[in-house]
């Protein structure tokens, strides 16, 4: 029989030896060889969650499987949740793959699930593989945010003027270089004194004082909407999942959480400079 390997590496988790992607392949490869099967391709998502089907070599994969011209009958993965930990992403894609005549089988986990038997223990495995997921998903935001109310770094992109410092295992900011720290007081200083994101961006570029640093409007607006120049760490004010804001009362805000680049009453200044120009733009 000829079969294509899926093989899943998580962002969630830290890719131990038995679940690295050789690791997989050596696997399947001898699962393949135990039983004469001929493996003719293989797919690989690496740092790909399945808590979605948005994996690009799996949809690549499902496709192969649609065509009237496909050169294999089954799937073989490691575990049932290298091919998906959502239940209903599991059972939608296990349909549409039997109409085309390719089953799922898992290397580590032999299931008939034609039996009756087969049936309810692959449903019990698709069940326990969603609860490690949600529980997953929860035990790291409950760790996020409490990592988030120390002040401490949740990952992203460390805002410019800052750089990360180690502390254990906690990440944190101290100041960047002073060409930078100074170029942020600049920006906020000429938000004060009436200047609007373009104008603030074309000096900046003019004075590249920063070498092939080039300064969008956008950029320069986000910089002076951001409380992390006072000082302050500000996590989860906006959703994962759509990008929308967040209730304020569901932001968790901490003081004092590394050094600030503008005092306060510098900030408020740009904030009321910046808004007096949004009120009177015209429309």
């Amino acid at each position: 029989m000829n079969i294509v390997i899926y093989l899943r590496v998580s962002s969630e988790q830290q890719v131990e030896r038995e679940l690295s992607i050789p690791a997989q392949r050596e696997a399947l490869q001898r699962y393949a060889d135990e039983r004469g099967w001929s493996i003719v391709d293989e797919y690989i998502d690496e740092a790909k969650s399945a808590k979605t089907d948005a994996r690009p070599d799996f949809q690549r994969m499902i496709a192969a499987a649609q065509q009237p011209d496909k050169h294999f009958d089954a799937i073989v993965v490691h575990k049932f949740d290298r091919f998906s930990r959502n239940r209903a992403d599991h059972a939608i894609y296990k349909a549409l793959l039997k109409k085309q005549g390719v089953t799922v089988v898992s290397a580590s986990e032999p299931v008939d699930a034609d039996t009756p038997h087969g049936f309810l223990l692959e449903s019990m495995l698709e069940v326990i593989s969603e609860f490690y997921n949600v529980n997953l998903r929860h035990e790291t935001l409950k760790g996020m945010r409490e990592n988030a109310s120390q002040g401490f770094h949740c990952g992203g992109r460390v805002p410019f003027g800052y750089r990360r410092v180690q502390k254990g295992r906690k990440v944190t900011y101290e100041l960047g270089t002073h060409k930078e720290v100074e170029l942020v007081q600049q920006m906020f200083q000429m938000a004060v004194e009436g200047h609007g994101g373009k104008r603030i961006a074309r000096v900046l570029n003019q004075q590249n004082i920063i070498e092939g640093k080039r300064w969008a409007p956008s950029t320069v607006l986000a910089i002076l909407d951001n409380p992390v120049y006072l000082g302050k760490r500000v996590w989860n004010k906006k959703s994962d999942a759509d990008g929308k804001l967040n209730d304020a009362s569901e932001w968790i805000v901490t003081e004092n959480a590394h050094p600030a680049i503008v005092d306060q009453q510098l900030w408020y200044a740009a904030q009321a400079s910046l808004m007096e120009r949004k009120i009177n733009k015209p429309q």
